[in-house]
């Protein structure tokens, strides 16, 4: 495989991490948002988070909202780390406070948070470079020794079941700079929904002066949980989230919302999609995509893999990254128009007029130009069966 890279919103981080996992691929995959980057290192056994932490002392911070430790052990700690430069997880674990099995626990929920967070970024570009002599990780402390699930399905749903509350969240907290104030304390915030805790460390830093972003910052929990807790105060009004107040416009959304293709899912539903590549990864995220979708999918990566005379019934579509081996692409776009009305998409990497033109002329119904969004080929799809 190499190295791969590319836009993160055309497959998805959910896609990505998934493709990278059910391919077995060793390496290191960097995603990158404006200054921020972390990578996670996938091996056999699983996936590690590299380098990548968005705050201070997350571990501290954990600990304390656990009750692990106290605020006056955790100051002393960071002296001491500030001093030594020893990590605080060994600092803590040295003069035995805590058993290492709940320091590696602690460690693991931060790693999982600094994961969960990837899916809130915005416009993320992302390299995958393949570790051809085995997955050495780097040294970067604490963090990389920690190995999640290797099944990342386990983080896929967690991660979709956020995204579906963050949806819900944006709707009252579309920007995190907006302020939010409190209202009359009701006489109980007994709510099953709510984490209590959560209440008690969130709640005090509402003052009508911090904004959300500033209550994210100085909470004890992550971004997830104090949006979740401010929607669902303001929800009950106890607090209500006021606008900025600053001239300023233009929100800034606190999570990405999910992309919806704006197409009907029952066209896409029992309809079989071959899918010719020779770029194995790029075929995989294809697929993955269009399952996600609905389709069913055949993949192949050779010229021999259409449909041969009387076969053109297994498949109602077809999606052609050209060149494809050593065979022009127009060629056997033409080739395969000349046995079935089938729709062909064309993927391209030449963005040219001329290129388009005779592509459509080879027979294709649609030509898209690479880096391929995924909406947009699921969009062009349906389209294609409609018609």
């Amino acid at each position: 495989m190499g190295t791969i890279g590319g836009d993160v919103e055309v497959l998805g981080i959910a896609n990505l991490l998934q493709m990278l996992s059910m391919n077995g691929c060793e390496g290191f995959l960097s995603i990158m948002e404006g200054s921020q980057k972390k990578v996670i290192a996938f091996a056999p056994e699983g996936i590690r988070l590299v380098s990548g932490a968005r705050r201070t002392n997350p571990l501290g911070e954990i600990l304390i909202r656990t009750g692990r430790i106290t605020r006056e052990q955790l100051d002393e700690l960071l002296a001491e780390q500030r001093r030594t430069g020893t990590p605080l997880g060994e600092l803590v674990a040295t003069r035995g406070i805590l058993t290492g099995e709940i320091i590696a626990g602690a460690l693991r929920e931060q790693v999982a948070e600094e994961i969960y967070d990837l899916f809130t970024w915005q416009g993320a570009t992302f390299s995958f470079q393949e570790a051809r002599d085995g997955p050495a990780l780097p040294d970067h402390g604490p963090l990389s020794s920690i190995v999640l699930d290797s099944n990342v399905m386990t983080i896929m749903i967690e991660a979709a079941r956020r995204l579906d509350e963050l949806q819900q969240i944006q709707s009252v907290i579309p920007d995190v700079r907006l302020i939010p104030e409190r209202l009359e304390l009701p006489a109980s915030l007994d709510d099953p929904s709510l984490d209590k805790a959560a209440i008690e460390d969130i709640l005090p830093l509402v003052n009508a002066e911090r904004s959300v972003g500033h209550v994210i910052e100085e909470s004890l929990y992550p971004k997830f949980t104090v949006l979740r807790t401010l929607y669902g105060l303001a929800k009950r009004g106890v607090i209500k989230i006021r606008d900025r107040g600053d001239g300023s416009t233009g929100p800034i959304t606190v999570i990405r919302r999910v992309s919806s293709h704006g197409t009907d899912r029952r066209l896409s539903r029992g309809k079989t999609v071959l899918v010719l590549s020779d770029l194995p990864t790029f075929r995989s995220a294809l697929a993955i995509a269009l399952r996600t979708s609905g389709f069913h999918v055949i993949e192949g990566s050779r010229p021999e893999d259409l449909p041969g005379a009387g076969e053109e019934e297994q498949v109602d579509a077809v999606v052609l990254d050209v060149p494809l081996g050593t065979e022009d692409g127009l060629a056997i776009c033409r080739r395969l128009r000349e046995r079935t009305d089938r729709p062909v998409i064309i993927l391209s990497d030449n963005a040219s007029k001329q290129a388009i033109a005779h592509a459509l002329t080879s027979g294709a119904r649609y030509v898209l130009v690479k880096p391929v969004k995924e909406d947009l080929l699921v969009e062009r799809l349906s389209n294609a069966l409609q018609d």
